[in-house]
């Protein structure tokens, strides 16, 4: 089985091997894929994070150093030298994983070929080190733009909202909200039982509990990470997605 490594910010997913074909998810920065097949410019890869299966275009793949941290800010950005004035080289989102050493009071993200930039140090973790509370993770990606399939940063999806905050906190769940329903915490009976750091799913769709009347996600209706009061909302939520079919405390 051959392994690489992503070496762009984040790489589309699609369904076939065609850019216009449909967007599954993204793959960030450091992920590693393992190949499956070929044709012409693009691999069938299935990504190590979570076991995704899809098409890449082959100019994203590559080698990179062992990950030592990852990235638990909406985005670290790349700067030419230690100091915070120099160009920028680009971004890492989050759940990007990088090889990294403290220099200067900043972290030096490493390439195969040497240095690649520096980003603050407060920006990541070394990957036996989590952060403590998810849902102050994902409310830091609020007014993130909605993107269906997304899962860089710069444009999300619901069910990437739970995942991407999920794993600062080290806890691995599964892409798609389908089977994050399946797989995630235990049911709770009633909505009044709902409290912060419990999930919501309906067809389709899931969000986070802010706190006992506040639901978190990413979504269409706003365009964006957004935070609405869920009783309120859900007239809106039932028309487009039907009724509420779990919830769950992790």
């Amino acid at each position: 089985m051959t392994l690489l490594s992503i070496i762009s910010a984040s790489a589309p997913l699609m369904n076939q091997p065609d850019i216009l074909s449909g967007r599954e998810t993204d793959a960030l920065y450091g992920e590693t894929v393992a190949l499956k097949a070929d044709h012409n410019q693009w691999a069938e890869v299935e990504l190590q994070t979570d076991g995704y299966i899809a098409w890449v275009e082959k100019r994203h793949l590559g080698l990179l150093p062992k990950p030592t941290h990852h990235i638990i800010t909406p985005r670290a950005l790349l700067t030419q030298s230690a100091d915070i004035k120099s160009p920028a080289m680009g971004y890492i989102s989050m759940g990007g994983l990088i090889h990294a050493e403290p220099n200067q009071g900043v972290l030096a993200v490493y390439h195969n070929n040497g240095i690649k930039g520096y980003i603050p140090e407060d920006h990541a973790l070394p990957l036996d080190i989590f952060a403590d509370d998810y849902v102050s993770i994902a409310e830091r990606l609020i007014g993130t733009p909605y993107r269906w399939g997304g899962r860089d940063t710069m444009g999300i999806d619901c069910s990437a909202l739970v995942q991407l905050s999920l794993a600062t906190t080290g806890k691995k769940v599964m892409r798609n909200s389908s089977d994050q329903e399946k797989t995630i915490g235990k049911t709770l009976d009633d909505i009044d039982q709902l409290q912060r750091g419990d999930l919501v799913f309906w067809k389709g769709h899931v969000g986070i509990m802010a706190d006992d009347q506040s639901l978190l996600h990413a979504n269409i209706f706003h365009g964006m990470t957004a935070v609405e009061d869920l009783k309120k909302a859900l007239p809106r939520l039932e028309n487009a997605a039907g009724p509420i079919t779990r919830l769950a405390r992790i």
